[in-house]
């Protein structure tokens, strides 16, 4: 569907098997190197701020290594009252997590970074997306969670999953709240000049 322009190449900062999926979608050769970096908000920081710099983070540290290649860094966040609703820990706390947000809307911002340290190109973007979960049952919750689906999930949930029930209504970009803003990720690629 897309090609990659001579001489460009991508690496998909990322372990996140959805985002690889995402990106796969475009139908261009890319690698996956994932980064390790301390994931940790500072004080004061804003959801938005916090996962544009992440995303950033991601992309340099791979970036540094691979200088002359395009490197995608993205960080996907739930936020809740301004409060980032991250992955559970527990059945307790995915419990107490999906209590929360049923029958409210509540907000998913990815933050997505793409670099060539050769060129001296550092793109960062966030994207929001409202989301709004049915007004849920503690059976429902429970039923759920008994599935392993919410672990490893900021929120507890999977909206492309088994957890696609619950989703009432969303307002944005789907591929986004699955961790990935699929359509912002081409634009930038094409007006960077990468895809064709």
């Amino acid at each position: 569907m897309f090609q990659l322009k001579n001489g460009h190449s991508i690496i998909l900062a990322s372990e996140s098997p959805r985002r690889v999926d995402l990106l796969r979608t475009l139908g261009i050769p890319f690698s996956i190197v994932p980064p390790s970096i301390k994931e940790e908000r500072k004080k004061g920081e804003s959801p938005k701020s916090y996962v544009l710099r992440i995303s950033l983070e991601k992309a340099l540290t791979i970036g540094n290594y691979f200088p002359d290649k395009w490197v995608i860094g993205a960080d996907t966040v739930v936020v809740y009252k301004n409060k980032l609703i991250g992955k559970p820990k527990n059945e307790e706390h995915a419990f107490m997590t999906l209590k929360t947000l049923k029958g409210k809307w509540h907000k998913v911002i990815t933050g997505f970074s793409i670099v060539n340290l050769q060129r001296n190109i550092y793109y960062t973007h966030a994207v929001e997306t409202k989301v709004f979960i049915k007004d849920l049952t503690d059976e429902e919750i429970i039923k759920y969670i008994k599935t392993s689906e919410p672990f490893g999930k900021a929120g507890s949930y999977a909206i492309q999953g088994k957890g696609g029930y619950m989703i009432k209504e969303i307002k944005g970009s789907y591929a986004n709240v699955i961790g990935l803003p699929i359509c912002e990720v081409t634009e930038a690629l094409q007006n960077l000049g990468i895809l064709s």
